[in-house]
């Protein structure tokens, strides 16, 4: 993963609660989308609606405890994790809601989204059903 913070942090955070974070943070978005429209911030409540969709999506597909249809490694949800981090983190920016209230809602996502992808140890394949036999395969035709 990118970065030296990333290098430098310690992996603490494992396969099974990394899923407990992902579920907590997409409903942390969900119920943000949710009050932003009630106070009339349609863009931030669409912005928080699209990034609780795509990390919920991200917890699905992922090959984890807790991962529903399994469709892509520990590693790869890694890798989204740092570009919803991103993102979330440019979310002001795009919207045109730099100095609002609801700017330190997307700073604050993005920055606790790049603390826990740092902390995550992603090479624990513990957990993981499909790609451990599938990789170990592919290792043994080579």
């Amino acid at each position: 993963m990118p970065g030296i913070v990333s290098r430098l942090a310690p992996k603490v955070i494992s396969p099974k609660t990394h899923a407990i974070i992902d579920y907590v943070h997409a409903g942390t978005n969900i119920i943000a989308g949710i009050l932003f429209r009630r106070s009339g911030r349609r863009r931030a409540s669409n912005a928080a609606y699209a990034l609780g969709a795509g990390i919920l999506v991200n917890a699905l597909m992922t090959d984890y405890p807790l991962g529903v249809f399994r469709r892509y490694s520990f590693r790869v949800h890694g890798a989204l994790d740092y570009g919803v981090a991103a993102a979330s983190a440019a979310m002001p920016r795009l919207l045109g809601i730099e100095g609002e209230p609801e700017e330190r809602f997307f700073n604050w996502q993005g920055t606790g989204e790049g603390v826990i992808a740092a902390m995550t140890d992603y090479s624990d394949e513990s957990g993981a059903r499909r790609h451990r036999g599938r990789l170990f395969e592919w290792r043994r035709a080579a």
